[in-house]
């Protein structure tokens, strides 16, 4: 049923008291397109005009309202209060004259006369609004790139109208674009003040905050945008960013959701909900979040970059490698994405090419310290190795653990000064620190490598390659894929379901099921692999007679799973055996993992072990057994 004029006036009047302007506005439209004439529509329409600073475009609406039923009263001072707010004092004074003809209330038109003196003109002048052709200019400078000449003009109108919220606004963002994060701050705060009721401005303030690190001010100005606008995606996407900040990662997750419920497309969020699943420690669903950020935004490498990084994490390392080509074709010149890279080729035994994508890197950022730090870690040598390093405390000389590292170096070519130095210092009980004096309290100093393959290279010319290998703990089988072209027999021990339990590495826990291989067992030629728990499978298997190991990997990371597969494959060790500890050393806790399993093991047996290898860089240790 379609409304009659005066319903639909009276809708729009009631809206519009309501503060449903948009709603007020389009029944207001409607009446116009029947009679265009209508007073009271074009007069409420010119209200609501002057209402978002429009005061030119409410003139021909109020002029058509006065001129349609002059004796209503509210029509005149309407009228000459647009013109006296567009600055054409003139003419208000004509219409004011006219006014007083037809019986307006005179002291409505004293308070408006009042404003036409000399001096209030000034003043008008002073406070109103800037013209909709410098407001038009403001914006499209903006929108076209025109940073520079928005900034001029913006900083001329809010010198002008400084209380006109719109250049504020706008000078925020500005300042913000060309990287001025902390000049952009006042600005911003007096845009908000200016009109408190401005969901954009309170998001945009709680952004300029956010960089700033003034997290929980970010934090109540993004929640008073949702306030204002709860359908605001931009403003839940804001929140979740400083929430992640806060440490506060489900409720960052949440908030992330929000924005997605409300703008599926947003694919910038998609990517945000990525990074804290990956610090929640959810690699699946940080994929999926990911490939969904990539699917909305094909050339995102930023998001190429993490996919890759996050299927590194989980050892799909051709795959990792795909996504990180792909960052590099979208962005050439991301020089995180060459390291990562780098990363990846080194994990899959490429070191020419790793090494060139690390060098890239350094072209690209040349104080790039971690790209600088992981060449020393595809070295032969010390010497070399030491370079690289001096090279990473160049261009930072706070760099991780690296002053540690070249210490430790040092001590290995002779020089033990830096070290002793260091072992006085706060870092004596450093995990590192604590692993070097491990090492240095042998009696002899075993062979330092700085690459897992090039560790691998090394025990296999120390050991009987006639006789297989054992691996307990395989995951994707990296390093059995790498013994097995040796040693052409192998078994492989694992539940392929990740951590049996979860591991506290120190400063963190690996959750249970951590480095799951999704139940995958891999199908690889001399290979054959025992699927289950340890302590179900291994008595199992041992109960009947196993060919003596050349070489047994223990790469189960927990002390419970090492101490079992230690105890059962007893039966296959001897004098020759090589053992290899995958993550003995370094890690926060160290000395209640491998490193008490093999001691713990070797005391219950009455054993004593030669350390024969190391690797500072890989965490890895070998080891033959004395007494067995």
């Amino acid at each position: 049923m379609e409304l009659t004029i005066e319903q639909a006036l009276q809708q729009g009047v009631t809206a519009h008291k309501e503060g449903k302007v948009q709603d007020a506005e389009k029944l207001y439209l409607a009446i116009l397109q029947s009679q265009p004439l209508h007073p009271d529509a074009n007069h409420n329409l010119g209200l609501i005009a002057v209402s978002v600073n429009k005061a030119d475009a409410a003139l021909a609406l109020f002029k058509t309202a006065l001129e349609a039923n002059p004796k209503i009263e509210q029509f005149w001072l309407s009228y000459i209060d647009a013109l006296i707010k567009e600055k054409q004092f003139d003419n208000a004074k004509a219409v004011l004259e006219q006014a007083k003809t037809q019986g307006v209330d005179a002291d409505s038109l004293n308070s408006l006369e009042a404003q036409l003196s000399p001096k209030t003109q000034i003043e008008n002048v002073n406070s109103a609004s800037p013209s909709q052709q410098q407001l038009k200019s403001l914006l499209e400078y903006y929108q076209n790139g025109r940073f520079s000449d928005a900034e001029k003009l913006a900083v001329s109108i809010t010198n002008e109208f400084p209380k006109h919220q719109f250049g504020w606004k706008v000078l925020g963002a500005v300042l913000t674009q060309t990287g001025r994060i902390t000049d952009s701050l006042t600005p911003m705060q007096k845009s908000v003040q200016l009109v408190p009721q401005d969901a954009e401005a309170h998001n945009n303030l709680g952004k300029t905050l956010q960089e700033l690190g003034r997290l929980n001010e970010s934090e109540a100005n993004c929640r008073q945008a949702i306030a204002l606008k709860p359908d605001f995606a931009e403003a839940h996407n804001n929140l979740g960013i400083t929430l992640k900040e806060l440490g506060r990662l489900d409720e960052a997750e949440a908030s992330y959701k929000q924005a997605i419920v409300l703008k599926p497309d947003f694919a910038q969020t998609h990517y945000n909900l990525s990074n804290t699943l990956k610090e929640l420690g959810r690699l699946d669903d940080t994929v999926a979040s990911i490939r969904q950020a990539i699917a909305l935004k094909p050339d995102y490498a930023e998001a190429y970059n993490n996919l890759g990084t996050s299927l590194l994490e989980q050892c799909r390392l051709d795959e990792a490698e795909t996504s990180l080509r792909q960052a590099i074709v979208s962005k050439p010149d991301f020089a995180k994405a060459h390291n990562n890279l780098g990363i990846t080729l080194q994990e899959l035994g490429r070191l020419d090419e790793a090494e060139a994508s690390y060098k890239q890197a350094i072209a690209l950022k040349p104080d790039f310290a971690y790209a600088f730090w992981n060449l020393h870690g595809i070295q032969k040598t010390i010497e070399s190795a030491e370079h690289w390093i001096d090279k990473c405390l160049e261009a930072d000389e706070n760099f991780g653990i690296t002053k540690l590292t070249k210490a430790a170096l040092k001590f290995y070519r002779g020089d033990r000064a830096d070290f002793d130095h260091l072992m006085q210092s706060e870092f004596k009980q450093h995990s590192y620190m604590r692993s070097f004096s491990w090492v240095f309290s042998l009696p002899n100093f075993p062979e330092l490598h700085f690459n897992k393959f090039y560790f691998f290279d090394a025990i296999i010319k120390k050991s009987i390659t006639s006789k297989p290998f054992y691996e307990f703990g395989v995951w994707r089988a990296s390093s059995f894929k790498y013994l097995i072209k040796v040693f052409k027999k192998g078994y492989g021990f694992d539940t392929f379901t990740g951590l049996p339990e979860a591991w506290d590495v120190g400063d963190h826990i690996e959750k249970e099921g951590t480095y799951t291989s999704d139940g995958n067992v891999p199908k690889i030629k001399g290979g054959e692999f025992i699927v289950g728990k340890f302590e179900d499978t291994l008595p199992v298997f041992f109960s009947e007679s196993r060919p003596m190991a050349s070489v047994i990997n223990f790469d189960a990371d927990l002390y419970s799973s090492t101490i079992c597969a230690l105890n059962f494959s007893k039966s296959v060790m001897d004098k020759d055996t090589i053992l290899i500890f995958d993550e003995l050393l370094m890690n926060e806790s160290w000395e209640q993992d491998e490193f008490k399993a093999l001691n713990e093991f070797c005391s219950i047996n009455h054993f004593s072990y030669e350390v024969i290898a190391v690797s500072f860089c890989t965490k890895q240790v070998a080891v033959k057994l004395i007494g067995i």
